[in-house]
């Protein structure tokens, strides 16, 4: 069960106020948002297995908007020590190291992926090349995407994610509410489209090996447009003091694209070449 809160964006209803008033878009898509912790000793193994992921995604009909390996190219913007713990007495409780973003049609869609004989077949394979995983469902307020190095190149660069651990549940539910009613205004409070994908609770639990129970994402096209986002008093002053006192957050900027060069299926027709391969050069 997931935790889902009445609101949206896309259009604002005539004749009633903002609060809980925003509508999602009538394309808007679900969105399945991954996030991964690999066993050290078996890296490449691990890449494979979210390279396949990938595959078996698109091949189910969705799209993969964003998928990033590289944590020394995130932006920790808040909720360092859940990512990296300080202590041993306090573990991080989102310390991952890939984060993929999926997008379906529609809930069938997904159950249909779930439940495919693909990924049954893949996930033989989890506890062995993974420490710990998760997979969750989030209603979206927009259509998904195919993340491309030309979209990234023309279009928005950043992806804004924050990952929430309720502790109480109604200043979350009015977290949310504000935050899509920020991105709406975002134009004309800070002179910068706010892409807001999804801000709710999460609407399905596919694997629970990370406590995300609220997600909120928006892409942006500048750093500096970003910022003016994070940095707004209606941010500062607002949501984030319903955030601390309510939830533990990682808040984090991710690259919406990251150079890479090989592919697992080239290395494998290189047979002995992809051998003398690094893991950075890989296209995975």
């Amino acid at each position: 069960a997931g935790y889902h809160w009445a609101g949206g964006v896309g259009h604002l209803r005539e004749g009633v106020s903002d609060h809980m008033a925003w509508e999602p878009a009538g394309d808007a898509e679900h969105f399945l948002l991954g996030l991964f912790k690999k066993r050290p000793d078996r890296h490449r193994d691990a890449l494979r297995f979210i390279y396949e992921m990938e595959v078996i995604i698109r091949g189910a009909g969705g799209k993969v908007c964003v998928r990033t390996d590289k944590p020394d190219l995130w932006d920790i913007m808040d909720g360092r020590d859940h990512f990296a713990e300080p202590n041993h007495l306090n573990p991080a409780i989102f310390d991952c190291d890939t984060i993929l973003l999926a997008g379906f049609k529609d809930l069938e869609e997904v159950h249909s992926w779930w439940a495919s004989d693909e990924v049954f077949e893949l996930m033989k394979n989890r506890d062995v090349v993974m420490e710990k995983m998760s997979l969750h469902t989030i209603d979206g307020l927009v259509s998904s995407f195919e993340g491309t190095k030309k979209r990234a190149t023309l279009g928005d660069k950043l992806l804004l994610l924050e990952i929430v651990q309720m502790d109480s549940f109604k200043p979350m539910q009015r977290y949310v509410d504000s935050y899509k009613s920020k991105a709406i205004k975002a134009p004309k409070d800070i002179g910068a489209m706010c892409n807001l994908l999804f801000a709710e609770g999460i609407s399905g639990v596919l694997i629970n090996e990370f406590p995300v129970q609220v997600a909120c994402a928006s892409c942006w096209r500048t750093r500096s447009d970003l910022l003016s986002w994070y940095e707004a008093p209606g941010y500062q002053k607002e949501l984030l003091p319903l955030r601390y006192s309510s939830a533990r957050c990682l808040t984090v900027v991710l690259p919406m694209w990251e150079e890479k060069k090989e592919t697992f299926d080239a290395t494998r027709r290189r047979g002995s070449v992809a051998a003398g391969l690094k893991l950075r050069n890989l296209n995975i």
